[in-house]
């Protein structure tokens, strides 16, 4: 146990030991235990230029945050993405993401509609949706994928090797602790054919996510609602048609984006 821990420089926080290697330090280089560095939820640049006053503050904030979310936080909609949920409570106006980048998940930080200021939709690290507030519509720029041949010299037969496609969703908030959020989005896989129907079919599922993400966002700070920019609605559902006709999206995807852009 001493090995590994320090009691020579106790925590400031709780008065523990704190660790040999790996401590967590905030202002002045200052080593704080596991314990409280646990329950920290903020982008990790941040945390070492916390005074230890401000991580006094933070971590009161953590523990009103767990109570917010026994409480009050009533999530109506759940949307999975990769290894998480997002987690929408549409009447408090209020979301969360549990992921291990932001600290325990069984706390993770409440985020307000109006802190989400935009996203990114990444597909083997291009981007192929984003969406920004005042934005009318996302912008789609679908990926072409390459299959590729795995050539064996000792086979007559060349044997085409599956595809495999990984998808990450970043969120971009106007928060005290974090200004950017990454969460893995799954994945698709599969041979030449297979791969376009799990590709489209996930790509169908991250499609609820990101229409999900767009009402929270809104439509321009100055509240002006898709139909009433008849120019850009007609924009945006020529974008969709194009993805349509390319056998990008589905015909009930493209449906569903025409009924959002219209706003029926």
């Amino acid at each position: 146990m001493g090995l590994f821990s320090n009691n020579k420089k106790p925590c400031p926080i709780c008065g523990n030991a704190t660790p040999r290697l790996l401590a967590t330090h905030i202002e002045n280089k200052t080593p704080i235990c596991s314990d409280c560095s646990s329950k920290i939820s903020m982008v990790n640049g941040k945390i070492d230029e916390l005074s230890l006053e401000g991580l006094k503050k933070h971590l009161a904030m953590r523990e009103e945050n767990a109570k917010y979310l026994e409480n009050i936080f009533r999530p109506n909609k759940k949307i999975s993405i990769g290894w998480t949920n997002l987690n929408i409570d549409e009447a408090n106006r209020i979301f969360t993401i549990p992921l291990n980048m932001c600290g325990n998940t069984n706390n993770p930080p409440v985020f307000k509609f109006e802190e989400l200021i935009g996203y990114e939709l990444v597909e083997e690290q291009c981007v192929i949706e984003r969406f920004n507030k005042g934005d009318v519509a996302p912008q789609i720029t679908p990926m072409v994928y390459i299959p590729v041949i795995h050539v064996n010299h000792d086979d007559k037969d060349n044997k085409q090797e599956d595809i495999t496609h990984s998808f990450k969703l970043n969120l971009y908030l106007s928060n005290s602790c974090w200004d950017k959020v990454e969460s893995s989005a799954g994945s698709a896989s599969g041979d030449e054919y297979s791969f376009q129907i799990e590709h489209s079919k996930h790509l169908s599922e991250l499609h609820m996510i990101t229409s999900a993400l767009t009402a929270i966002i809104g439509v321009g700070e100055k509240g002006n609602s898709v139909q009433n920019n008849a120019n850009s609605v007609a924009e945006g559902i020529k974008t969709f048609k194009e993805l349509l006709d390319g056998g990008i999206i589905t015909q009930e995807e493209f449906n569903l984006k025409k009924k959002q852009l219209l706003g029926i």
